[in-house]
């Protein structure tokens, strides 16, 4: 089990909502209030008028639009704004979720695009996206969504099963993802296509990346779920670091074997009650409970080991068979992997 960083005090979120429909405003402010109160501070406009003038007297760390507006709509104020505020992260919030709207806002600097009808079903989905948006930048990448890791805005636009391009410039080298209808099916970079490439890519120390509209890739590389592709790639990352450790501290040493690893079953879920996903999981509701135990007891293993904050991440590992948890407060994933040691 991974303990988790040091406990941090929840930092405060500043957040603009502009929209003309005012009870959908209450009811998005309400619920982010309900989850963040009193660490979120949540200012309403129901104009553009409104939303310069609250942005004249208020920092704000995040604005979440909508489009369809009188006067000047979303866009015209996402174009206004980023020409004022380069820096500010703008989320476009709208039930008109068109291929058309989405490139616009894309190309003129929106960090998300959520759709409002899926919000409106289901308040759980709006918090992490924003919180995450609203976060400081990851080290080494910066780009159109530079508040946000780029391994999370893959999990953030599977998850919504949108279609993008990443493009993903390093220090010396630079490629693509590219995602559709929420699966991963290409990468490239230099040489490399698949797999290989994605977990290069996800590997960059430095660089930037940006998310763009889709364009289908000249082949399909990758085919499998994105969260055992993720997994994978972590995977890799972390046997090449121990590799490299072991080859400089003892050169002589023989590599370590390979071993083919397939990915069985997959449950990823807010609670025990409320699984978002499963693939090959027929016991995923038992998946959840043991999730959200897990989950409760990392928080006695923090109380035991006080500065360590909550274990994030719990394996359970056996000759030939892999179980790794992933454990945060809006989403835990279940992924168990079968394991077959392949020959020298």
């Amino acid at each position: 089990m991974t303990p988790a960083a040091p406990t941090k005090a929840a930092r405060t979120r500043r957040i603009l909502l502009v929209d003309d429909n005012p009870d959908f405003t209450v009811a998005v402010k309400d619920y982010l209030l309900a989850q963040r109160d009193p660490t979120w501070i949540v200012h309403t406009a129901d104009n553009y008028i409104e939303a310069l003038d609250c942005l004249k007297v208020n920092t704000v760390d995040l604005v979440v639009t909508d489009i369809k507006m009188p006067v000047m709509d979303g866009l015209q104020l996402l174009t206004l704004l980023k020409r004022s505020r380069p820096s500010l992260p703008i989320v476009v919030l709208t039930s008109v979720v068109t291929p058309e709207n989405r490139a616009y806002a894309l190309q003129n600097g929106a960090a998300l695009i959520l759709d409002k009808m899926e919000v409106a079903s289901n308040f759980s989905c709006i918090h992490a996206a924003l919180e995450a948006t609203a976060e400081a930048p990851a080290p080494g990448f910066k780009g159109m969504l530079r508040e946000v890791g780029l391994t999370e805005l893959i999990q953030m636009e599977c998850l919504s099963r949108k279609s993008s391009t990443l493009e993903i410039k390093g220090p010396n080298a630079s490629g693509r993802i590219y995602i559709s209808d929420g699966s991963i099916i290409h990468a490239e970079i230099e040489s490399l296509v698949g797999e290989k490439a994605l977990a290069k890519l996800l590997g960059l120390k430095g660089g930037e990346f940006h998310l763009t509209p889709f364009k289908m890739p000249s082949r399909q590389t990758i085919d499998g779920q994105w969260e055992g592709l993720l997994m994978e790639a972590a995977q890799s990352l972390d046997e090449e670091s121990v590799q490299k450790t072991a080859e400089a501290t003892e050169p002589a040493a023989p590599p370590p074997s390979r071993a083919g690893r397939h990915v069985e079953e997959i449950v990823v879920c807010a609670s025990a009650n409320d699984i978002l996903y499963q693939w090959q999981a027929p016991q995923a509701e038992r998946r959840g409970r043991l999730l959200d135990w897990l989950w409760l007891q990392s928080a006695t293993v923090g109380k035991l080991l006080p500065g360590l904050g909550r274990a994030d991440r719990f394996e359970i590992a056996e000759p030939q068979a892999r179980v790794v948890c992933l454990l945060q407060a809006e989403r835990k994933v279940f992924v168990r992997l079968s394991i077959a040691p392949q020959p020298e």
